[in-house]
C-alpha cells in the first residue's frame, strides 16, 4: 500500500475507519462537509492566483471573489452537511471570503517569491528499498533568494500551537520531496497560512529530524500493516464519517437518527438508555447519603471505641486497620524507593507482573511475534463487560 499523510492520520484517528476504507474497500458518497467545501473552494481561488500569476496575468481581488462565488454556485449541493446549527451557509461563505480577503491584502503584489508549482503532487520512499512509500500534494512550492517554501492553506477556526506544528508530519514530508526532487534545496521553509487570522506560521526541520520522522512513520506503517484489531475510537470527528451504519460505536445514532419522534421513544436502545441514566442519577443520589451515613458511624465507632453497632434487623461491622501508603508512580518520591529496594537487592520480592499493560502489548503487536504467541498460550480468553453512562455531547444533541 502506497501511504499518504492523511491515510496515516486516518488510522491514528479511527483504525476502524481506516479498515473499512483502505483495507475492505468499502465505497461510499462520503458526504461532504460545509468546512470541506470552503476549504476546497478557498484552495481553488489560491490556485488561480498563483498559477496565472505564473504566467504574468495578476488578478485582483475582486477577480478572485467573483471567482470563489461562481465556485460556490456551482458545487453547491444539498448533500453538504452543516454540523454546527448555529451556524448556516451564509455564515461559512463570508467566513471563506473574509480569508481569501485577508490573504490578498497581505500578499499583494505577491512577489515574496516565485511559485515552481500550485498542487503539486509529490511521491518518495522512507527507505533505500522503495519498500515505504509515500505520496501527497502540496499546495504551493516556491523558492526566495535560494530558500524554497512548502506553503499550505488554512481554512479552520482554530490556531493550532507552534509546539504543534513543529512536531507536524505532513509538511516534513513535503520537504524530504522537495529536497529530493531539488538536491539544491538545503534550506526549506514550511510555512502554514491561517487564513481566517490573518497569520503565518513557519517552521523548519532538521536532516536529524527528517531521518526521525522517516523511522517513527516506518513503526507505524509496521504497526499497521501487522495489525489484527481495528477499534472504532469515538471523537467529534465521527459526525462527519461516511460509516455510521457500520460503526459498533455509532450505528445506533444511525438507527434512530430517522424514526421520528414516536418510533425515538418506542426504539428499546433508547428506552434502556433513558431508565438506566434515571437509576443512576437515584444510585449517586442514594450513595451521597449513605457516604454520610457511613462517616458517622465510624464517627460513632471510634468516639465509643467498638467494632460491631447494633441496629433493629441489622448490625454493622467496623474495621479499622492501619495501613502504609507509599508514593504513587512517576513521583520522586516513588523513583527515590524503587532506588531504594533495588540497592538492597529487594526489588524482586515486592515486584510483581503488570498483566493489564502484558495484555495490551499483545494486542498492539509490540513485542515480537513468536514471543507473543507464547505469551497468549499462557492465557485465557474471557470478556469483562462494564456499563459507562455519559451525557450527549453537543454534536450529538445536535
Amino acid at each position: 500500500m502506497i501511504y499518504s499523510h492523511s491515510r496515516l492520520q486516518t488510522y491514528e484517528n479511527c483504525p476502524f475507519k481506516f479498515k473499512l476504507r483502505y483495507l475492505d474497500h468499502i465505497k461510499r458518497e462520503e458526504a461532504e462537509s460545509i468546512e470541506a467545501f470552503v476549504g476546497k473552494r478557498v484552495h481553488e481561488v489560491l490556485q488561480k492566483l498563483y498559477a496565472e500569476s505564473l504566467l504574468t496575468r495578476t488578478n485582483t481581488l475582486a477577480d478572485l471573489l467573483n471567482y470563489y462565488d461562481l465556485l460556490w454556485k456551482e458545487n453547491w449541493n444539498d448533500n453538504i452537511t452543516i454540523v454546527r446549527k448555529k451556524f448556516n451557509k451564509e455564515h461559512y461563505y463570508q467566513f471563506g471570503r473574509k480569508g481569501i480577503e485577508n490573504y490578498y491584502k497581505r500578499y499583494q503584489p505577491f512577489d515574496q517569491s516565485i511559485t515552481i508549482g500550485t498542487e503539486m503532487p509529490v511521491n518518495f520512499d522512507l527507505d533505500d528499498a522503495g519498500k515505504y512509500k509515500i505520496t501527497g500534494y502540496i499546495d504551493r512550492v516556491a523558492h526566495a533568494n535560494g530558500i524554497y517554501e512548502a506553503h499550505d492553506y488554512k481554512t479552520g477556526s482554530s490556531l493550532p500551537s507552534q509546539r504543534h506544528l513543529d512536531t507536524d508530519r505532513q509538511l516534513a514530508f513535503y520537504q524530504i520531496a522537495i529536497q529530493e526532487m531539488w538536491p539544491a534545496a538545503r534550506e526549506v521553509r514550511l510555512i502554514w497560512h491561517y487564513l481566517a487570522f490573518d497569520l503565518d506560521l513557519v517552521s523548519k526541520r532538521e536532516p536529524a529530524d527528517l531521518e526521525r520522522l522517516k523511522t517513527d512513520t516506518i513503526a507505524l506503517i509496521d504497526k499497521i500493516e501487522a495489525a489484527k484489531e481495528f477499534p472504532a475510537i469515538e471523537s467529534g470527528l465521527c459526525n462527519w464519517c461516511e460509516y455510521p451504519d457500520l460503526c459498533p460505536k455509532r450505528k445506533h445514532f444511525y438507527i434512530v437518527e430517522n424514526l421520528g419522534e414516536n418510533g425515538y421513544f418506542k426504539d428499546r436502545g433508547v428506552s434502556l438508555t433513558n431508565k438506566y441514566a434515571q437509576l443512576a442519577g437515584e444510585k449517586e443520589k442514594i450513595e451521597e447519603k449513605i457516604n454520610v451515613v457511613k462517616e458517622q458511624i465510624v464517627q460513632f465507632a471510634r468516639k465509643e471505641k467498638i467494632e460491631i453497632i447494633k441496629g433493629n434487623d441489622h448490625k454493622v461491622r467496623v474495621k479499622i486497620t492501619p495501613r502504609l501508603k507509599f508514593p504513587g508512580k512517576d513521583t520522586l518520591e516513588r523513583a527515590a524507593l524503587d532506588s531504594l529496594l533495588k540497592d538492597a537487592g529487594k526489588w524482586l520480592e515486592v515486584s510483581d507482573l503488570n498483566t493489564g499493560t502484558l495484555s495490551k502489548v499483545c494486542k498492539q503487536a509490540g513485542w515480537d511475534k513468536s514471543l507473543i504467541d507464547q505469551v497468549r498460550e499462557c492465557a485465557t480468553e474471557e470478556e469483562t463487560i462494564s456499563v459507562y453512562l455519559s451525557q450527549l455531547d453537543e454534536y450529538d444533541e445536535e
